[in-house]
């Protein structure tokens, strides 16, 4: 005769489980908001110094060919004539300076310092002139980046991200 054990099936009936469960997912939705928040502020800063490359990059191009508006271009023939020839411009590096918490714009301050080079650019105030076309095309870039024209000046200083306010430091030339 072959006896046969009877599995014993345990029932939850206090709801132990079901607990447990919710738990488990309040704990991973709470995770998930958390991570959000961090991610969207990693992505906005991303974003913002994509769009600075891009600027630094346009700047830089104008100052390359020499392509400027009609009245920059007459004030640069009557002081900064090398400014109306093509340069040879190139970027060392971009650092950016977390300066903290800014209660005047309630965001954090980040400062952009470009570093640049330039063989063709021999005079100082030639060297200043290419290096606000830079900042400014900068400071646009992030500006229209994050549609946030209507919050700065004419100059876009500072310029504004959702969760950042950006600000130039004078290119240093190296």
């Amino acid at each position: 005769m072959i006896f046969y054990k009877r599995k014993t099936v345990y029932k939850d009936n206090k709801g132990q489980s079901s607990v447990e469960f919710l738990f488990l997912i309040s704990f991973a939705l709470v995770l998930v908001l958390l991570l959000a928040n961090f991610l969207a502020e990693e992505n906005d800063f991303s974003l913002a110094m994509t769009a600075a490359r891009d600027g630094i990059n346009l700047g830089v191009s104008e100052d390359k060919i020499a392509i400027y508006e009609e009245s920059s271009y007459d004030k640069y023939t009557s002081n900064n004539i090398a400014l109306t020839h093509p340069n040879a411009i190139k970027i060392v590096k971009i650092e950016t300076v977390n300066r903290g918490y800014d209660s005047r714009y309630n965001r954090t301050s980040i400062q952009i310092r470009v570093f640049a080079s330039s063989p063709s650019l021999v005079k100082n105030e030639d060297r200043v002139s290419a290096g606000d076309r830079i900042t400014y095309n900068v400071r646009i870039s992030i500006t229209m980046t994050f549609n946030t024209s209507k919050l700065s000046n004419n100059l876009y200083n500072p310029c504004f991200s959702k969760y950042y306010v950006f600000t130039t430091s004078n290119v240093q030339w190296v």
